[in-house]
């Protein structure tokens, strides 16, 4: 083999080493990246279900809609709709 043929092999050389080497970190960095969002995620999880229920605004159930009814008949006489006073 002449200068120029180990010259070429030895760069394709270097060229394979260079991206084997990029897929490397590529793959560590995915990796890193996947697990701090699972710690965050866990972290994240652990810290909701500490919480009391009403700082989960997802999770808070709707409040009953009370209704309050007033009289309905004075001596056998309907009444309409009233407001109850509470004992005024």
């Amino acid at each position: 083999m002449d200068l120029r043929g180990t010259f070429r092999q030895a760069e394709q050389q270097v060229a394979r080493s260079a991206r084997r080497g990029a897929q490397r970190a590529k793959a560590g960095v995915e990796a890193m990246e996947a697990s701090i969002l699972r710690t965050l995620k866990s972290h994240s999880n652990s810290a909701n279900s500490m919480l009391p229920m009403s700082a989960h605004p997802e999770q808070q159930p709707e409040p009953a809609a009370k209704v309050r009814t007033g009289i309905v008949s004075v001596n056998g006489q309907d009444v309409g709709k009233m407001r109850c006073t509470g004992g005024r």
